[in-house]
C-alpha cells in the first residue's frame, strides 16, 4: 500500500466517524418547528418521515441513500460511498421545499438546528470525493509551475 493511498484510507476512517457521530447527533436535536409550536426530534423525523411519499415529498431518501454510503466506506469503495453522501445531500436539499409535517398536517414554521447537523453528516460523506494531499505541503513563498 502507497503512503497516499494510506493517508486517503485513515482520512475515510476519521470522516466515517464524523459523518457517524453528526448523523446521530441530529437524532437528538429539533428537526421541525411547527406553526402550532410543536417541536419535531430529528429521530421522529427518521421514524415517520418515509410516509411523505403520500405527498410526494422525498428528503426521507436522504437517509437510506447515506447508509448505503456508509457501509461502503469501511468496505474500502470510497468514491461511491462519496457519491452516496452526495446524493443524499442533494435529496435532503428537498427538505427546503417543505411545507408541511405530513404527520399532523400541520405547517411547518422553520427547519431546526437537528436538520443542518443531519445536513452536515451527509457533506462529510461526499467530502471522501476530495482527495488527501500526498505530499508535505509547499514551502511558503514557492511560486507553483
Amino acid at each position: 500500500m502507497t503512503a497516499g493511498r494510506d493517508r486517503t484510507t485513515r482520512l475515510a476512517e476519521w470522516r466515517w466517524v464524523a459523518a457517524l457521530g453528526l448523523f446521530a447527533v441530529s437524532l437528538a436535536l429539533p428537526g421541525l418547528h411547527l406553526v402550532d409550536g410543536e417541536v419535531v426530534p430529528g429521530w421522529r423525523l427518521l421514524l415517520t418521515a418515509w410516509y411523505g411519499f403520500l405527498v410526494l415529498e422525498f428528503p426521507w431518501l436522504a437517509n437510506p441513500l447515506f447508509v448505503i454510503g456508509m457501509v461502503l466506506l469501511p468496505l474500502g469503495r470510497i468514491r461511491p460511498a462519496a457519491v452516496f453522501g452526495l446524493a443524499a445531500f442533494a435529496v435532503g436539499l428537498l427538505s427546503l421545499r417543505s411545507k408541511i409535517w405530513i404527520a399532523h398536517h400541520t405547517p411547518i414554521d422553520h427547519l431546526g438546528l437537528g436538520f443542518y447537523v443531519w445536513m452536515a453528516a451527509f457533506a462529510v460523506l461526499a467530502s471522501c470525493l476530495v482527495p488527501a494531499r500526498s505530499g508535505p505541503p509547499a514551502a511558503a513563498g514557492t511560486a507553483a509551475r
